[in-house]
């Protein structure tokens, strides 16, 4: 769970920030007038494209559109959460992060919890140690003392209540074991324990902190074959990989991942030397896994088995894939023959042998036509139809760019069908991108549009409008988000543009307002003021109008007050008695 670090901290920190500061010590960067320009570090590239602006403390790609503040870099660059980002910045600048009450309990909780299955991590291991029927599995299984210790793996005994009574000695305990996942409470009374006679797997969070476990049967009579954590405070399925501690060293290095379906898929390739595999905790792939793997590789090959099972799983994680690929980021797949799995595949055919099935993965594009072409009797016009239907509804998902451009144009000459078929927005003949720019000319952004867009280049012209006189009527869109900005600057007067895109909490909003402040404006710097003014202008008469149509309502139901009427009066210029 993220620590809630106050709004105002956040902001004060990138206020401070020196973004120049930050990123040069990361990369090498030259002066190129009032900016700074280098080599993008998120793609490859030849001719700097990469432009930092001290002003704005905001860095923008040109080549693959990256963009962000100085925390935005730290998290993309160094691959750190948000939080971790906060931190390391604030050590940067010798600042100590505040936490509220709230948030002093919550992370001494979660610490006290993280303890305790650490604890219980090791007790499984040293229960490993002593049960043959367990170290025989293991070996059966291909997997070796060296990696069972670096894995952590153990045994939880055959037992209804072995850690209730080695870890539950008070109440407090007790409760924590509950919270944990590690015992159940009965309905009758009394509690029992979840994992029994299980080799266990411990799940471990990006400091090595054990979250939770995956158990898995060893008579294999017993049902559920693989048991995991429930739910809890620390412990999220959809968020979580198994292999990302132990892997993170080789996907640094890399940048690669391979996601498997088990975890003993991630601990064989990792016995056999092939370190950068991870596997879900027992549930499909979810947008937050490929979220997750997207910030620290650029290269992500899903392998999967080629039965049924596999290629339903394929297909799944293709769809979610389609919106979150971006022109660095790559996604292929291996579909192991049938009854095949990671695990036995290198074990049959070795580190080289199952490095060269890698080489041989489908990519993203590819996938695309195999599962259409697979789906349908393309031999056929209307299965070759219902084919290309199936590629249009898949590619549509795809975010905008020349990525998408170029797998449009493959598919559209698979199928033998115009581009223009797939999506606006895709390639276009010139004819239609210039209808296009002429559509998008003539549709005037809004006066609040254009206002957070002057000031996300010039905040300082934010004191020419209050809020609480001047737009106190008005409930257009984005009249908060002007609001907000307009208050943020008001506190500080000097207050950068990367400070008021990280002010803002929503994702979407973040990003919309850094595409904003990179947008070209269409005055020069000199008028910028008086395009302002005007707006200014245009903003208090609407709320005047706003305001005067309210109070005319209110006088035609005979409810206005005094101070309502005195109003009224000076709104239409009609003189008191």
């Amino acid at each position: 769970m993220v620590e809630r670090i106050p709004q105002a901290f956040i902001d004060d920190l990138i206020d401070r920030s020196d973004i120049t500061e930050i990123i040069g010590k990361r990369i090498e960067i030259k002066k190129a007038g009032k900016e700074y320009k280098a080599c993008c570090p998120f793609h490859n590239e030849k001719t700097p494209s990469f432009t930092i602006s001290p002003e704005k403390g905001f860095y923008h790609c040109f080549g693959c559109g990256a963009h962000g503040t100085s925390l935005g870099f730290l998290m993309d660059y160094e691959k750190l959460t948000f939080v971790e980002a906060i931190e390391e910045l604030a050590k940067i600048l010798g600042m100590e992060v505040p936490k509220s009450n709230e948030d002093i309990k919550l992370t001494k909780k979660q610490t006290s919890l993280k303890s305790l299955l650490n604890q219980v991590s090791e007790y499984f291991q040293l229960n490993l140690k002593s049960s043959e029927k367990t170290i025989g599995y293991l070996k059966n299984r291909g997997i070796d003392g060296k990696t069972a210790k670096d894995f952590c793996i153990g045994y939880s005994k055959d037992s209804w209540d072995d850690i209730t009574k080695k870890f539950g000695s008070t109440e407090k305990n007790i409760d924590q074991l509950v919270e944990a996942g590690l015992i159940i409470k009965k309905d009758k009374g009394g509690y029992y324990d979840r994992f029994r006679n299980r080799v266990m797997f411990p799940i471990r969070d990006n400091r090595g902190d054990v979250v939770g476990f995956g158990g898995r049967v060893i008579d294999e009579e017993d049902d559920p074959k693989y048991l995991n954590s429930p739910e809890t405070t620390l412990f999220k399925k959809g968020y979580l990989l198994y292999g990302l501690y132990e892997g993170k060293q080789e996907i640094s290095a890399t940048k690669e991942v391979i996601l498997v379906e088990g975890y003993t898929d991630v601990i064989g390739l990792s016995q056999y030397q092939v370190r950068n595999a991870l596997a879900t905790l027992g549930t499909a792939t979810t947008e937050n896994h490929i979220k997750l793997i997207f910030q620290k590789a650029n290269e992500l090959t899903f392998c999967f088995d080629a039965d049924n099972a596999g290629r339903k799983a394929a297909i799944r994680a293709l769809e979610i894939c389609l919106p979150l690929i971006k022109q660095n980021k790559s996604v292929k797949f291996l579909m192991l023959d049938k009854g095949n799995d990671p695990d036995t595949a290198i074990r049959e055919q070795g580190t080289d042998g199952f490095k060269g099935l890698l080489k041989k993965s489908i990519t993203l594009d590819d996938m695309i036509i195999e599962i259409c072409n697979s789906s349908f009797e393309i031999d056929s016009l209307t299965g070759k139809a219902n084919a290309a239907e199936k590629a249009i509804h898949l590619v549509r998902k795809i975010s905008e760019g020349i990525y998408k451009d170029l797998v449009v144009e493959k598919i559209a000459k698979h199928y033998g069908v115009p581009t223009n078929k797939f999506m606006s927005g895709t390639l276009k003949t010139k004819k239609e991108k210039i209808k296009a720019k002429g559509d998008a000319g003539s549709k005037r952004p809004t006066l609040v549009h254009q206002a957070i867009k002057i000031l996300l280049n010039e905040p300082s012209l934010a004191i020419k409008l209050n809020p609480s006189a001047d737009l106190k009527y008005l409930d257009i869109k984005g009249i908060d988000i002007l609001n907000d900005i307009i208050d943020l600057v008001d506190n500080n007067h000097s207050t950068k543009v990367a400070t008021i895109i990280h002010h803002f909490e929503d994702d979407k909003l973040r990003n919309f307002l850094a595409e904003l402040a990179i947008e070209d404006i269409l005055v020069n710097p000199g008028e910028l003021e008086k395009e302002f003014d005007d707006i200014v202008l245009s903003l208090k008469k609407a709320n005047q109008r706003k305001e005067l149509n309210g109070l005319l309502k209110k006088a035609k139901n005979k409810s206005l007050s005094k101070p309502d009427e005195e109003r009224l009066a000076e709104l239409t210029n009609i003189p008191k008695n």
